[in-house]
């Protein structure tokens, strides 16, 4: 039995031993001595194995960190506060093998290191160029440290810091000095947006932080400004990260990690099923009590672990390089225990027994909800319709005679009511109820985001029509010769001068009709000839037309509407036309002509905009029914689903039409013959080309900060 006992403490020893040598020293002891001109020298103390440290320099809050590897913290207290103009605070923490000394400065500084012996000496004077300090700063950075930063004003709203943490972690900083109040932090599946309610952030101060290369679970940091508030949103790759928040006066960091393995239960999982992500230790150990294996294993990890009493029992490990998550899922596995995780403290206790406490905490809360009080909360809505958000919540008022209308969000007890007129909800039920409820109106009545769409229709014309007739008829007479611009005016002409020609005995009225009579349309230009022989006249008239247009029209109509709500915008004419009915009654009715756009936007998760577009450019034009001159509706329509960026164009549709004609008129064989044939024909040629294209735009609108440009 004392041999046992003999293993039993062998063991512990040999494998407190183990874990004492993994670091390559420690700290402990930290020295502050002043020099002239205020530099401070800093003397971090080692009992062996000196590291020489890496580190970094933050200017919003002003510090210098510095990391040592495989290195522990024995220190008596790891905050050491000083009232000194440059250096006011230094603070020592332990991160699985690495060891951080931060120095919390008043001013930014420069720094350099110096190993003297057993201690690191660190070098701290104020900078006296900031810009220099800055160069300094970022070529001291390593890797492993760098960050995207965005620095403005000394004394500002608000400012951002990024840098990569452990574990491929991304830690983003968000310093407010003027903040006193608690941030609103909401998570959505692929981002946290933090709020701090009025707390005006300056135009100039508002910040986008492209961090997708640090290899972290963050993409994006943005700090922008919503009416009177300041607005941090952390965009993340994916679900699967977790958060960790912070908050110091006006300070507030968070660390976005990727989500750990699932370890919220032992039971009889398989371990093929999870993933673990923790330092790598070797345990080896022979009938070792379960109770001090989980000793070593928070030690290792750096967590809180709480056995309960009933948690007994040996066993044998023999493992080499296994993560100690891994391990703890191990032990819980073989000895039928189970964890409950709150933050960084883990119960574990066998799994009976913590399924009874949540059985037992389940059923108390179901008492307290049956039996206890009762309160009414008002709850005034800001921007939604109460209205609307009844149907949201599938609410209904309270009607002792049907149990049906309640809603599960209520307790068996509890009622909701309305007041449309001051837009409240009034809900009377338990605390918890009413705190989910609170909840809920915190997440869902915030303002409604605006899209103004603008639709861009441009429709061009190129017309091209030429023409050439010709007019040939002969007649018998005696005369001479006589020109004129066409047919009428040569006959005129010879018939006035007819009394001065030679042999000719006066005025005389002659008729002569062509035998041939193929004109132009709509002459432009023509010439004729008469000619008079002794028996008889020859006549002949030539016209040709040509005509080219072009035409463009932009017609641009737009339209500003909220989220998810159909907007319309119409201008134009409505025509009047005659309807009968069956009895032989007729009644006047309007038909539109009008340009409207007619459109839904959608905003989705990441910034895109679906829309459901309907175009319509109708114009009116006269055409020609029965022989009657009326008005009918020339129409050009478009009814399409799009996605678009915001601000981004799109062409949602077009129309290309594109005619030719060419045409020849003629006298059968006449026509035909080379050369001659020209006079007993006549030639016409009709070019149109169309074209519409249909572009549109969505913008998305800030609440505040965006005038219409029109």
């Amino acid at each position: 039995m004392k041999t046992k006992h003999m293993t039993k403490l062998f063991a512990g020893f040999s494998v407190a031993l183990a874990v004492q040598t993994a670091f390559a020293g420690n700290i402990t002891d930290i020295n502050v001595s002043t020099l002239p001109d205020n530099q401070k020298i800093i003397k971090i103390r080692f009992d062996k194995d000196v590291t020489t440290p890496h580190g970094f320099v933050t200017s919003t809050p002003a510090r210098i960190a510095l990391d040592f590897a495989n290195t522990n913290i024995r220190l008596p207290q790891p905050v050491l506060e000083y009232a000194d103009p440059l250096l006011n605070q230094i603070t020592a923490a332990q991160n699985n093998d690495r060891a951080r000394v931060v120095l919390g400065l008043n001013k930014i500084s420069q720094y350099n290191t110096e190993i003297r012996g057993n201690e690191v000496w660190v070098f701290v004077n104020e900078s006296t160029d900031q810009t220099n300090a800055a160069v300094a700063n970022e070529r001291a950075a390593t890797p492993s440290t760098a960050r995207a930063t965005q620095a403005y004003q000394a004394v500002s709203a608000a400012n951002i810091d990024f840098r990569k943490g452990a574990r491929n972690s991304g830690i983003i900083e968000l310093s407010a000095p003027g903040f006193s109040g608690q941030p609103d932090i909401k998570q959505q599946r692929d981002r946290v947006v933090v709020t701090l309610k009025n707390h005006t952030l300056p135009t100039q101060a508002q910040r986008s932080l492209d961090v997708a290369d640090f290899n972290t679970p963050v993409q994006n940091v943005t700090l922008k400004r919503i009416g009177n508030s300041t607005q941090l949103i952390i965009r993340n790759n994916n679900a699967n990260w977790d958060i960790n928040t912070k908050a110091s006066s006006g300070r507030f960091v968070f660390e976005i990690s990727p989500k750990a393995a699932n370890t919220e239960s032992g039971g009889l999982n398989q371990n093929a099923n999870k993933s673990f992500k923790g330092r790598k230790i070797s345990l080896d150990f022979q009938d070792v009590e379960v109770r001090t294996i989980l000793q070593i294993l928070a030690k290792e990890s750096g967590v809180n672990i709480v056995a309960s009493d009933t948690v007994k029992g040996t066993m044998t490990l023999s493992l080499k390089d296994v993560p100690w998550d891994q391990a703890l899922d191990l032990v819980m596995q073989a000895r039928n225990l189970d964890m409950r995780r709150q933050g960084n403290i883990i119960n574990i206790a066998p799994r009976d027994e913590l399924l009874a406490k949540d059985k037992a905490f389940l059923q108390a809360e179901k008492e307290i909800a049956e039996l206890g009080p009762l309160y009414s909360q008002t709850f005034q809505l800001k921007y939604k319709n109460v209205e609307e958000f009844r149907k949201i919540l599938r609410l209904e008022e309270y009607d002792s005679n049907n149990s049906n209308t309640r809603n599960t969000l209520l307790s068996n007890r509890g009622s909701a009511l309305i007041d449309p007129a001051t837009n409240t909800l009034i809900v009377t039920d338990n605390r918890g109820v009413i705190e989910k409820f609170r909840k809920l109106i915190d997440e869902l009545d915030v303002p409604t985001r605006q899209v103004m769409v603008e639709a861009r229709i441009v429709e061009a014309e190129d017309t091209f029509f030429r023409n050439l007739g010709v007019k040939f008829g002969s007649g018998g007479a005696s005369g001479r010769t006589a020109w004129g611009s066409n047919w009428s005016n040569a006959q005129t002409n010879y018939n006035t001068n007819a009394s001065f020609n030679r042999g000719d005995v006066g005025y005389r009225t002659w008729t002569l009709d062509p035998n041939v009579s193929l004109p132009t349309a709509a002459a432009v230009n023509s010439i004729a000839l008469v000619r008079a022989f002794s028996s008889g006249a020859l006549g002949l008239e030539i016209s040709a037309s040509e005509e080219q247009g072009k035409s463009k029209t932009i017609s641009n109509p737009r339209v500003l509407t909220q989220d998810r709500k159909e907007a319309k915008i119409e201008s134009g004419t409505e025509i009047p036309y005659q309807e009968a009915s069956s009895s032989g009654a007729t009644s006047i009715t309007f038909k539109k002509a009008v340009l409207g756009l007619t459109v839904t936007p959608n905003i989705t998760p990441d910034g895109q905009i679906i829309m459901t577009v309907k175009i319509n450019r109708d114009t009116p034009i006269d055409c020609t029914v029965d022989s009657l001159t009326t008005k009918c509706i020339n129409t050009k329509h478009l009814n399409t689903q799009a996605m678009v960026e915001d601000g981004g164009t799109l062409i949602v549709g077009g129309i290309y039409e594109e005619e030719s004609t060419n045409a020849v008129n003629k006298v059968p064989i006449l026509g035909d013959i080379p050369v001659v044939g020209n006079l007993f024909k006549s030639r016409g040629k009709r070019e149109n080309r169309r074209e519409l294209l249909i572009f549109i735009t969505p913008r998305i609108m800030d609440n505040v900060g965006n005038n219409l440009r029109y």
